[in-house]
C-alpha cells in the first residue's frame, strides 16, 4: 500500500552453536533431518557435529541416496534411532558404528532405494500427495520397503507403487559460497539432490566455506543454485564438509576417514577407547572450528587438501 514501509531485509548470517540450537529445538518437535552432499562430497559434516555436541538425540535420518561419515558419525554418538537412506558406506570399506548398531538393534535401519527416496522429496517438493514409481516391479525392496503403497493407476487401471511426501523438519546443506541472504551457490557438480531437499524441508540450514559480498551474486545470478527463500540460516565455516570434499576448495581427506573408520571397527570387536577419544577431541570437544582445526592438524594441514584439490 502507499505509504507504508516494506519489511527491512534480513540477513540470514548466524554463527555454528546458533545454528545448532535452532536445529536441535525444531527436531524435538518432529526429529526427521535430512543431510545434503553425496557420498565424500560436500557433506555438512561442521553443522552435524554441532548438534551432537548440542545433545541431539532420537534422529530419523534422511539423505541423498548415498551417505556415509556423517551419518556414522551420528551413530557413533549415539543420536540415531532410524536410517531411511538407501547406501550408508564409505565406498573402499562399510560404516562401521552403522554396522554395529544395526546388527545390535539399537538403530532401524529401512530397506530403501533411491527412487523412494527422491520421489518422496519430490512429493513434497510439488505439494502433492504421493509420487508414482513405477521402476520396482520385480525388486524385492517392495516386500520391505516401509514408505511405498500400492496404488491404481486412475489412467490406466494398472497397479503400481507410489510413496508419500517426504518432508524433513531440517535440512543440513553444504556449499562452497553464500552472500548474507542465504543465496548458496555449489562451485562443483555435486549439487545432486539438495536443491530438491530445500524445496521439500521445513527448516534448511546451509553452511558454506565462506560468505561473499552481495555483488558477486549480483554479478552472475545464474550461478545461485538454491535461492535464499528456501534457506532459514547459513553459517560461514571454513572446511565445514571436512572430511568429505568440497571441490574447488579441498579434496576429500581419505586418510582421516581411513583413520576413523578403524577405531569404529575397534569399537565394533569391543574397544571403544579410541573412539570415544576420538569423539571427544573432534565432536563435543572444540567449541568452535578453529579449535576442530587444530584439533585436525591447523591450517598447514588443510593446505595440502587444498592443493590436491587444485591438482598441484
Amino acid at each position: 500500500m502507499e505509504g507504508q514501509a516494506k519489511p527491512a531485509r534480513r540477513s540470514k548470517v548466524t554463527g555454528l552453536q546458533d545454528a545448532a540450537r535452532l536445529a536441535r529445538g525444531a527436531l524435538e518437535e518432529r526429529p526427521e533431518l535430512c543431510l545434503g552432499g553425496l557420498f565424500k562430497q560436500s557433506r555438512p559434516v561442521a553443522l552435524v557435529r554441532a548438534l551432537l555436541a548440542a545433545g541431539a538425540d532420537g534422529l530419523h535420518l534422511y539423505s541423498s541416496p548415498g551417505a556415509g561419515y556423517d551419518v556414522d558419525l551420528m551413530i557413533a554418538a549415539g543420536a540415531v534411532a532410524q536410517v531411511f537412506i538407501p547406501g550408508v558406506t564409505l565406498e573402499n570399506r562399510l560404516c562401521p558404528n552403522f554396522r554395529r548398531a544395526v546388527e545390535a538393534g539399537q538403530v532401524t535401519a529401512h530397506a530403501l532405494d533411491a527412487l523412494t527416496v527422491v520421489g518422496g522429496l519430490m512429493a513434497s517438493a510439488h505439494g502433492v500427495p504421493f509420487q508414482p514409481i513405477d521402476a520396482l516391479r520385480g525388486s524385492d525392496v517392495l516386500k520391505h520397503n516401509p514408505l511405498l503403497r500400492e496404488i491404481d493407476c486412475p489412467f490406466s487401471g494398472r497397479r503400481i507403487h507410489a510413496v508419500g511426501p517426504i518432508r524433513p523438519r531440517v535440512t543440513f546443506l553444504h556449499a562452497q559460497e553464500a552472500d548474507r541472504w542465504g543465496n548458496l551457490r555449489h562451485l562443483s557438480t555435486m549439487v545432486y539432490a539438495d536443491q530438491l531437499m530445500a524445496r521439500a524441508s521445513d527448516m534448511v540450514i546451509a553452511s558454506v566455506d565462506r560468505i561473499v559480498p552481495d555483488e558477486v551474486v549480483l554479478d552472475d545470478p545464474s550461478r545461485v543454485t538454491v535461492p535464499s527463500y528456501y534457506v532459514d540460516a547459513v553459517v560461514e565455516v571454513p572446511y565445514g564438509a571436512h572430511p568429505t570434499a568440497s571441490f574447488p576448495n579441498y579434496a576429500m581427506d581419505e586418510e582421516y576417514i581411513d583413520a576413523y573408520a578403524d577405531l569404529g571397527d575397534a569399537a565394533r570387536t569391543g574397544d571403544s577407547t579410541g573412539l570415544d577419544t576420538y569423539i571427544a577431541r573432534h565432536v563435543t570437544g572444540p567449541k568452535n572450528q578453529s579449535d576442530y582445526i587444530e584439533a585436525v592438524g591447523g591450517t598447514g594441514y588443510f593446505a595440502v587438501l587444498e592443493a590436491e584439490a587444485r591438482n598441484e
